[in-house]
């Protein structure tokens, strides 16, 4: 029995893969508009509480908003991952990219104290950036290469003129430019793409 296949039906099996990874793709936009938004929240209300109140606990923000982030995404997450009927070669690269940036991410959190807030802030910007780089380049999805491109751009920009940022809050912005660049505007681009197939 010969169990080689054709080149059209080679051609249909490729096509099948690259529909199924663009879907779950739009579907995953959902954690980049989790994502951003709790961290944006979190820069806003850091900077207001530095600017505007002066207290030592300004940093209040982030484990409020990201456990909180954490808990809708796992919600979410399983309740995609039981609709879900396959797994795409995509989605296991995908797992082990943010996987690896968790890691890296508290491995920054944890030498917060060491090497400085700012310098930490500037580590994440450019964390942000290559995440978002590799997922765009791996999805073939341009506005997340753009995205993570800028924030690469702003990690170095950042790092290059840390003598002249005097301010922490100057920090802040930048990286509320990184995550808008490379989590929300992905992320709606993404889920208008979803809601073009849906209809």
């Amino acid at each position: 029995m010969d169990n080689s296949i054709n080149e059209k039906e080679s051609l249909e099996i490729i096509r099948t893969m690259i529909h199924k990874a663009q879907t779950n793709m739009s579907e995953g936009s959902i954690f980049y508009l989790i994502w951003g938004w709790a961290v944006l929240l979190a820069i806003i209300a850091q900077y207001a509480l530095l600017e505007w109140s002066g207290t030592e606990y300004h940093w209040v923000a982030w484990p409020v908003l990201m456990s909180l982030a954490g808990i809708v995404s796992a919600i979410v997450g399983r309740k995609r991952a039981s609709r879900q009927k396959y797994v795409t070669f995509v989605d296991n690269t995908m797992a082990f990219l943010w996987g690896g940036f968790v890691i890296f991410l508290f491995a920054i959190l944890f030498l917060s104290p060491t090497i400085g807030w700012a310098n930490s802030y500037l580590l994440v910007i450019g964390l942000y950036g290559l995440g978002t780089f590799v997922s765009g380049g791996v999805l073939r999805f341009r506005p997340l290469i753009i995205g993570g491109v800028i924030s690469l751009g702003l990690c170095f920009t950042g790092i290059l003129l840390r003598n002249s940022i005097t301010e922490f809050t100057q920090v802040l912005i930048l990286l509320a430019i990184s995550i808008v660049c490379s989590y929300l505007v992905p992320g709606y681009m993404l889920r208008a793409q979803k809601n073009k197939h849906a209809s």
